[in-house]
């Protein structure tokens, strides 16, 4: 006799989604219906053809005693690099097993890294990213308002922010829904000001020795003082050719590192705090207030960077359904403007009273994050105050004389770069810390940008006149200090 053989087809992998163990379980569920689906898709909400599978939660099935770490970097701040040697350090010279995968945006230096580590003393097999982390490292404190820093957070796990905040300022600092979450899961909290540490060590921005070190005190993978050893001796190897100096900065920078580790109790009432809205809600509000009353293009820029745009900056773009996205592909231009990274560590202000008129720091800008702005004293009047108090009369004469002039920093576009304080004849430009000029001059960037363009009344062959246009390549993806775009953009 022969049996009946029913013959049931999935795809996985769709959009290079993970297929990871709750999604075999929910395959497996399907095949135990009485009316299996014949064809099915697993790991994306296919509200169009209606073939998904229902996927429930997380199923940890790593062997017991695996230690499971996320590290959330900044591109170019060594945090890959650092984990890269982390998972070599400990592999080659311990008995634990190790796995290592990296994720990055789309960005060059200043994108989002996000390292998933795993050790363990027996054979890791999961060939998909951590969702279940013991030990969670924030490398950037924008990060805690800009993603869901807790949503793969073990109970009694280890979180370590690296920030410029104490531990009064915590209460302040952290969203809601973070401190929510530390408090139900009973997490440990720990912060440190491994910028202020490199920065002093020479070292700049990069912080990944630093970080590493903490990661070996507190994640508990290995002896610390083993690790230590065996830190400055990858810190040897990796930076021996660049001379003594680098090494010893290095070097410096890891012994600084213990005294800088500031452990702070999470409060029990954070439990049971009310959360409202979501990461990212500021930027998805800013798209919907620049989309309002805008040309028809620049409104549908303003659906995308809401609907698709703002969801995928804030890491939750894999939970977008189907229906969502555009048949084709397309996107359209002019959504950068909503991004509004605030990567920057410091970023810079203008000294009017100095200030020469040239045009050159606008000019230099390799992300159009400095401009000039010409005002009428209808406009001026109706400015902010700190805006009217920042404007002089134009000079240069011409058109000029019938207006007011002010240079205006965007200061959660700006990188950090640098470039325009160097090239400023008149020394008018200074950096400060970026959480004082973003408190300051985030108010004065968004009323600029409702002034009207006057591009046309102005000679665009000279370097004066060129930057009083409208830039066409804004807040890109480029690296800070990138030489090439300024050249583009012109």
């Amino acid at each position: 006799a022969r049996h009946e053989v029913i013959c049931v087809g999935g795809r996985y992998g769709l959009g290079s989604k993970e297929f990871t163990p709750n999604m075999v379980v929910a395959c497996f569920q399907n095949l135990f219906q009485e009316t299996p689906r014949p064809r099915f898709t697993v790991g994306i909400t296919d509200d169009v053809t209606h073939l998904s599978l229902p996927v429930g939660d997380w199923l940890d099935v790593l062997p017991k005693g695996t230690t499971e770490c996320m590290f959330y970097g900044l591109g170019s701040d060594g945090t890959v690099g650092a984990n890269k040697s982390a998972v070599k350090l400990i592999a080659l010279n311990t008995d634990l097993y190790a796995q290592a995968y990296f994720e990055y945006d789309a960005k060059k230096s200043g994108g989002v890294t996000i390292s998933h580590l795993r050790f363990g003393p027996r054979p890791i097999r999961a060939p998909y990213n951590v969702r279940s982390t013991d030990y969670l490292a924030i490398h950037k404190e924008s990060y805690v308002q800009q993603y869901d820093m807790t949503r793969y957070l073990k109970p009694g796990g280890v979180c370590v922010i690296n920030c410029t905040w104490s531990e009064q300022e915590l209460a302040d600092r952290l969203p809601a829904r973070m401190r929510r979450d530390l408090a139900q899961r009973r997490a440990r909290v720990y912060i440190i000001d491994a910028t202020k540490i490199a920065v002093q060590a020479g070292l700049g921005k990069r912080i990944n020795m630093i970080m590493q070190s903490v990661f070996f005190k507190l994640s508990g993978v290995m002896p610390y003082e083993a690790a230590l050893e065996l830190l400055k001796g990858s810190i040897k190897k990796m930076y021996g050719k660049k001379g003594d100096k680098v090494v010893q900065m290095n070097i410096d920078g890891v012994n600084a590192s213990l005294a800088g580790i500031v452990e702070c109790p999470v409060p029990s009432a954070w439990a049971d705090l009310d959360v409202d809205g979501g990461n990212g809600a500021a930027a998805a509000a800013a798209a919907e207030r620049n989309g309002a009353g805008a040309s028809a293009t620049a409104a549908a820029a303003a659906v995308f960077a809401r609907e698709i745009q703002q969801p995928c900056n804030s890491l939750d773009g894999n939970d977008l359904p189907v229906s969502t996205f555009q048949a084709g592909g397309r996107v359209p231009l002019g959504t950068s403007q909503y991004e509004k990274r605030g990567i920057a560590i410091s970023v810079p202000r203008v000294d009017m009273d100095k200030c020469t008129q040239c045009n050159k720091c606008s000019l230099i800008c390799p992300h159009a994050a400095v401009r000039p702005f010409l005002l009428s004293q209808q406009e001026l009047d109706a400015a902010p105050a700190a805006f009217r108090e920042g404007s002089r009369a134009a000079i240069g004469g011409g058109v000029l004389d019938n207006y007011h002039y002010r240079v205006q920093v965007a200061p959660l576009d700006c990188t950090g770069c640098e470039l325009c304080v160097r090239i400023c004849p008149a020394d008018a430009l200074k950096l400060e810390g970026a959480a004082q000029v973003v408190e300051a001059e985030r108010g004065n960037w968004d009323y600029a940008l409702t002034l009207p363009d006057r591009g046309d009344e102005i000679d665009k062959t000279t370097i004066k006149g060129s930057q009083f246009q409208k830039p066409y390549l804004e807040f890109s993806g480029a690296c800070e200090g990138c030489g090439e775009t300024p050249h583009v953009k012109l």
